[in-house]
């Protein structure tokens, strides 16, 4: 530059009179290339290394007065455009070589700002249009690079940042061919970035809306009049508007999907009211290639979150309903269910509480509708078509499998089976929940029977039941609720004829159920002496059972079944539903008021570890207290009272049973709570003390050892999965550790 002559017409004379005028375009690439190697160039690399918008700026725009004294000299050249291209094209060869890393951060950092003063900036006017701009010259404006954000006083920006950056976009960098290196790839780069920073913002946990559609979306309507409103006014009309939409949209649409894989377990678990998400999230995965990375971000969320022992059985059924709902919605081909739900399934069938959740579920126990409603759904007819042929039935609306269907399940049926299906399939066979309920349906008639409540509920899920299992398999369960028919029929003749006419009033009111052991399950009992008065009525209504039915007899189940008693005392009168054993109990302390608890062992007939089990329940409700170790009175007994204790009694549901946790038959629910709390705590004394000598025991194992403990006493025995709740409670409250399927103590708690 410095060894050429200012004007180039001179240099052009001098030769054509050296006749070397050929060599013009040469000389002045040499000239070019060792002032831009010399001068231009490290002065460039410098500038632009210096963290600041006002230095990118100034960078360029001496970069574009050096270069663009050798554009203009190559204007008195008779082919001139051949020898601008050429310049151009040594700066670009020289740039690519010598640019350094700082230019990768520092150019995206000028367009955010420069995008983020923008949108603000017509914020602010929107909101002030009344108001004179220059009265707000000196408000501070906060933008965001990254993580990090710095503040900028609103006229100084405009004077040091904008106004240059205008003429670095509209004239420094076209004239210098660096728009695509300059501004569009920094550019490109940098709008990725903010569209992904709104989404973020404004998306997060927001599930009950639609966000992603042509016409009515929240982040469309944002990408059209702010980002490329912005572009139109960057570029006017040299740029190819129609390219540059498409490519952010896809990056709006891989923003959201990556979102919403991120929080897609919170998008089931409030399933249907994320269902408009679920469709958005349908519309992205069709332009994105996402699709593997949710099914595998959602398997591990699911593996870390719920699949675990800290969960209980019936939060991760919850989930599971909660899942295949959703993925159905958000893939209709049930592959994507399919793949995700596998080791969901795997694990669901280890858990030995599993099969009775699912069955309480599907009666209507759990708290839940879920279950119960898909029962009550209608199953439509296969008409012995398969899934092939149905899918070629109606060829517009067939959906082929999405490429990462597994090719080799021959079986695809369960992708468009009911969930009451599936999880009948999870099991392979639907005897274990036939079995299950039967206990079930055993307990809830023995409810209805204590609470003389009428028992249609249970006939319409046993209808519901047997289209699902058929009639043959639900045999069992039909005779039961024909017991509790025949039972109400026996109980009315008894009482209004048999007694009547024998003109017999038995000491107490009592009203069995009659059940036929072949088809109920195991019932289990505690043999005891009952009361003399209730063995007499029970006598006289065998009597009158054996009048209608004589070549039958009946055996009683005496631990099963509900008293109705009234204590008196002298300031109070108690009305109590307990369990035949508590009322024996308390009956004899009518003959004598202080007994040791061997003496009522002896009286009742069952082992001493029970009895002092049995008689906590009325230490607690204040009718009885230890005054000494193992002797036992009551407490204000109403002394003129000749009864002392039970003024009437009535015992229902005598003979009937089947539950699978004793202490449930009752219907005090605040006394039951607090009894299985303290069994409970008494477990967990005992399991403290395993661990304390074992140091880790798997379920098995420490439930071994409990039943070991617990064997002479029929009240103690606690259930697998009952262990299981236990212990997985304790997990959650930082007391144990599980580590390989083994129950460990916290170090802490030791």
């Amino acid at each position: 530059m410095d060894q050429l002559p200012s004007d180039p017409v001179v240099l052009i004379n001098a030769m054509k009179q050296t006749d070397t005028l050929e060599f013009f375009e040469d000389l002045v690439l040499l000239h070019f290339k060792t002032f831009l190697q010399g001068t231009v160039v490290p002065a460039f690399m410098t500038e632009i290394s210096k963290d600041s918008c006002e230095s990118v700026l100034s960078a360029v725009q001496k970069l574009y007065t050096s270069v663009n004294w050798f554009l203009e000299y190559a204007e008195a050249w008779s082919d001139q455009d051949k020898l601008k291209d050429e310049i151009r094209s040594v700066l670009q060869a020289c740039l690519t070589w010598e640019i350094p890393q700082a230019f990768h951060e520092h150019m995206p950092k000028l367009y955010t700002y420069c995008f983020q003063f923008d949108i603000w900036h017509k914020e602010r006017s929107d909101t002030s249009m009344d108001t004179d701009v220059s009265e707000n010259e000196n408000d501070e404006i906060q933008l965001q690079w990254k993580d990090k954000k710095q503040t900028f006083k609103y006229s100084s920006f405009t004077d040091l940042v904008m106004v240059p950056f205008q003429s670095m976009v509209h004239a420094w960098l076209p004239a210098l061919d660096l728009m695509n290196k300059f501004c569009e790839l920094p550019l490109m780069s940098m709008l990725e970035t903010e569209i992904d920073r709104y989404i973020i913002k404004t998306c997060s946990g927001e599930f009950e809306q639609h966000w992603v559609d042509e016409k009515d979306g929240q982040l469309e309507n944002w990408l059209q009049s702010q980002v490329m409103k912005w572009l139109d006014g960057l570029f006017g009309k040299n740029y190819n508007r129609k390219s540059w939409r498409q490519t952010l949209l896809h990056f709006l649409y891989t923003s959201y999907t990556k979102l919403r894989i991120r929080e897609m377990l919170n998008i089931i678990t409030d399933f249907p009211e994320s269902s408009p998400v679920l469709s958005d999230l349908r519309i992205c995965l069709q332009h994105t290639r996402l699709r593997p990375r949710l099914i595998e971000s959602l398997k591990s969320d699911f593996s870390n979150r719920v699949l675990h022992p800290g969960v209980s059985t019936q939060n991760i059924i919850s989930v599971y309903i909660s899942a295949v709902k959703a993925l159905r919605e958000l893939d209709p081909t049930g592959v994507m269910m399919e793949m995700v739900l596998e080791p969901y399934t795997t694990y669901l069938t280890q858990r030995e509480d599993a099969v009775r959740m699912i069955m309480q579920g599907l009666l209507g126990d759990d708290g839940s509708n879920d279950l119960a409603a898909e029962l009550a759904k209608r199953q439509e007819p296969n008409n012995g078509i398969s899934c092939n042929e149905s899918a070629t039935k109606c060829p517009e609306d067939w959906l082929p499998d999405p490429r990462e269907a597994d090719p080799n399940k021959a079986d695809k049926s369960s992708r468009t089976s009911d969930i009451v299906t599936l999880f009948i399939r999870m099991y392979g066979s639907r005897e274990k929940f036939i079995k299950e309920y039967q206990k079930l349906l055993s307990k809830r008639l023995l409810q209805t029977w204590y609470t003389e409540k009428n028992e249609s509920a249970e006939i319409r899920n046993l209808e519901l039941l047997k289209m699902r299992f058929g009639e043959d398999d639900m045999n069992k369960c039909e005779v039961m609720l024909k017991d509790v028919a025949d039972s109400k029929r026996i109980n009315s003749y008894v009482k209004d004829e048999f007694l009547k006419k024998e003109n017999t009033e038995p000491p107490i009111e009592v009203r069995p159920m009659i059940v036929s052991s072949q088809f109920w399950p195991d019932i289990p009992n505690q043999e005891f002496e009952l009361p003399k008065p209730v063995t007499e009525s029970l006598d006289s209504f065998c009597k009158g059972f054996e009048s209608l039915k004589a070549s039958r007899s009946l055996k009683y189940i005496h631990a099963v079944g509900l008293v109705d008693i009234d204590l008196e005392f002298k300031h109070r009168t108690i009305n109590l539903k307990v369990q035949p054993l508590q009322a024996s109990i308390i009956y004899h302390f009518q003959e004598k008021e202080s007994q040791t608890l061997i003496e009522l062992s002896d009286t009742l007939k069952i082992p001493p570890t029970v009895l002092r089990r049995k008689m906590g329940f009325w230490i607690q409700q204040g009718v009885i207290k230890e005054s000494k170790p193992d002797t036992y009175e009551i407490v204000e007994l109403n002394e003129s009272s000749t009864s002392g204790g039970p003024t009437s009694s009535s015992v229902a549901s005598r003979i009937a049973g089947g539950c699978e946790e004793e202490e449930e038959d009752g219907v005090n629910s605040d006394t039951e709570k607090d009894k299985r709390e303290k069994d409970e705590q008494l477990f967990w004394n005992y399991v403290q003390g395993m661990l304390k000598n074992f140091e880790s025991l798997p379920l098995e194992r420490i439930h071994k050892m409990l039943q070991m403990f617990a064997m002479h006493d029929a009240d103690m025995q606690i259930e697998s999965g009952q262990l299981r709740h236990l212990l997985n409670a304790k997990v959650q409250s930082g007391l144990l550790t599980i580590e390989q399927g083994k129950y460990k103590l916290v170090k802490e708690n030791t």
